[in-house]
């Protein structure tokens, strides 16, 4: 990897933490609500239950212990990564299903836009969902920093059998990795159809094309999780414009899993409280939440499809060099 592209990571993880510095002191100066705690705000909720001024204290602290993940991050020791693994959690813990929930939502933005209802679109006009966006990636940078330094590690002296270890173990991941998705669409197919115990409550504004447009964005990164164990997932397939045959850039194909993954570990926080908490489900609520159960599975094993993908095509690629 070129010195750009690792510093990227750290420049953007160290920007982030001193924006949340900023953001803190900002609002704590001017009396403004928290990005991350504002009442009227979906995508604002994930400090509410904080007083203001904790609110502000939570998410400084967040910012200084990313700061200092960012100047630790070129260290190679104990003590670096455990800096880094402790603001990766911070960053998630501050999160909620605001950005996975708006990445979902692209088919059904699609969908507003060609059928002319972009006023559907007006609650993504949010500065709370803007913050989170910067936070997400923060906290991805942070992960991919610490994964491209395992899995170089993980390599050892021996590519050759740390490449078929990881060929096993990415198929592995790669298939849980694919089935948690695909539950969750296919209860999100059975909302857009309407099949009893899925119907779409009659008064939502919204109706099916929220839980279709859900349907097929999960469908969708199941299809390119599959990537990982596929042919095409190494090559671009002939059918793509002016990359037809060429390899794939290892990291563009590890580093959306490993972002997913993060995102999904949030939103597993926030959409499975509510459901645990419910003293009784009704049976339609249990077939719409089951899939989400399987969230937390579902980030672990992209992580270690990821990087078990990434690990196969650097030692395979070592291993030939060698030969």
């Amino acid at each position: 990897m070129t010195t750009k592209r690792r510093n990227f990571p750290v420049y953007l993880a160290g920007i982030t933490g001193l924006a949340l510095i900023a953001i803190s002191l900002l609002c704590w100066a001017t009396g403004s609500p928290n990005p991350l705690a504002v009442a009227d705000d979906n995508f604002g909720r994930s400090l509410l239950f904080l007083p203001q001024t904790a609110a502000h204290l939570v998410v400084a602290a967040v910012g200084v212990l990313t700061v200092a993940a960012a100047i630790c991050a070129r260290r190679d020791g104990r003590a670096a990564r455990v800096v880094g693994v402790t603001a990766t959690g911070a960053l998630v813990l501050v999160l909620d299903a605001g950005v996975l929930a708006a990445l979902g939502y692209v088919p059904f933005t699609i969908i507003s836009l060609l059928t002319g209802h972009a006023e559907r679109l007006s609650v993504l006009l949010s500065t709370s969902l803007l913050v989170q966006f910067g936070i997400a990636a923060a906290a991805g940078s942070l992960l991919w920093m610490q994964v491209v330094r395992a899995t170089e590690n993980a390599a050892g002296k021996d590519p050759a059998a740390a490449h078929e270890r990881a060929r096993v173990r990415t198929r592995r991941w790669t298939v849980i990795a694919m089935a948690a998705p695909l539950a969750y669409a296919l209860s999100r197919f059975l909302m857009a159809l309407q099949v009893p115990g899925f119907e779409v409550p009659p008064d939502d504004p919204i109706g099916i094309l929220a839980p279709l447009g859900l349907a097929l964005a999960a469908t969708g990164g199941a299809v390119l999780t599959w990537g990982l164990i596929r042919p095409w997932g190494e090559r671009f397939p002939r059918w793509i414009p002016w990359a037809a045959g060429r390899r794939v850039p290892i990291d563009l194909a590890a580093a959306p899993p490993l972002a997913v993954s993060l995102l999904v570990v949030a939103a597993s926080k926030t959409l499975l409280a509510p459901a645990f908490a419910k003293s009784e489900l009704g049976w339609g609520d249990v077939l719409i939440v089951i899939p989400m159960y399987l969230w937390p599975l579902w980030s672990v094993a992209l992580v270690l499809a990821a990087v078990n993908y990434r690990i196969r095509r650097s030692t395979g690629q070592r291993s030939a060099m060698m030969v």
